[in-house]
């Protein structure tokens, strides 16, 4: 009994003020992290689909024009795109889906009067895709009205808005390491000030920098290890919510967080959320230490 009352008890006493809230502090910022690299995945996986998809295939518009005949012109282009090579599959649109992509800008209203262009959906082979240069040619000299889209100009610009966004959401962790690294260290300053009395007494005991420094690391690797922990639950709690918040038939939010946690390469994402609480841990440790190291040795 005599002993265990007799055993020195922690040089940072774990229910310190300064601790407890670099651990409340830590815990917010991990979980902006987590969702900052969901965010991330989510931009990368969105983005890689969206131009593959338009990489998959193009469009090949028929005007409709007085006098001439939509549905041999049509049947025109058909046969040109099936005796070409690269061209997998070639489909034409009934009327009423070009219709439904005026909807946007026109509403519901009735368009029927309108010579809305037919439309022709191409799939073409990626591995060896035909030359859209001479197929377009092809395509307006042979076949009245007609037109070829390619969808390069929307598949660069969602690569650049998707690279925009991810370096987005690097500053973004960035920003949250470099605020981490500053608030250990006003929180170490702030545990080591309220314990300084300790430290000068294990120095007059003969206490070396070195034994001080590890019983200080071993607290606040605890508390990063325990924040950053605290703080990548919360995010998966978060696209768990999400993810039953709607109607993952649809493509919406609830369908991107359901894909991210149970899709088909969860394996990513929940390896790149444990790299939180080793990196909140690293922070956490690194920064006490130098901190701890600086005022130890400008005391006496």
């Amino acid at each position: 009994m005599a002993d265990k009352q007799s055993k020195p008890g922690p040089i940072i006493p774990p229910e310190a003020a300064p601790l407890r809230n670099l651990t409340v502090t830590m815990t917010v910022m991990c979980y902006l992290a987590s969702l900052a690299i969901g965010a991330l995945i989510l931009i990368d996986r969105s983005v890689d689909g969206w131009t593959k998809g338009l990489a998959r295939e193009v469009t090949v518009q028929v005007r409709v024009l007085e006098k001439i005949d939509v549905e041999a012109e049509l049947t025109k282009a058909i046969n040109i795109l099936e005796q070409t090579g690269g061209v997998t599959s070639a489909q034409i649109l009934e009327r009423e889906a070009g219709l439904k992509l005026l909807e946007p800008w026109l509403g519901n209203t009735d368009l029927s009067d309108l010579p809305v262009p037919r439309l022709i959906r191409v799939t073409i082979d990626e591995a060896h895709p035909p030359n859209f240069e001479n197929l377009s040619k092809t395509l307006s000299t042979k076949v009245k009205g007609a037109s070829l889209d390619t969808h390069r100009r929307w598949q660069t610009e969602l690569s650049r808005m998707g690279h925009t966004l991810s370096l987005l959401s690097y500053l973004i962790l960035v920003l949250i390491c470099a605020s981490s690294f500053a608030i250990v260290i006003f929180a170490a300053r702030a545990v080591l000030a309220a314990n300084r009395e300790v430290v000068d007494v294990l120095h007059l005991v003969g206490a070396k920098d070195g034994y001080i420094a590890r019983q200080i690391d071993r607290r606040f690797l605890t508390t990063g290890l325990v924040a950053g922990c605290c703080g990548v639950a919360l995010g998966l709690l978060t696209f768990l919510g999400l993810s039953l918040s709607g109607n993952t038939a649809d493509n919406s939010v609830a369908l991107a967080s359901y894909n991210l946690l149970f899709g088909a390469a969860p394996a990513s994402t929940y390896g790149s959320m444990l790299g939180v609480p080793l990196a909140a841990t690293a922070i956490a440790v690194i920064s006490a230490k130098l901190t701890l190291m600086n005022m130890l040795k400008s005391s006496p």
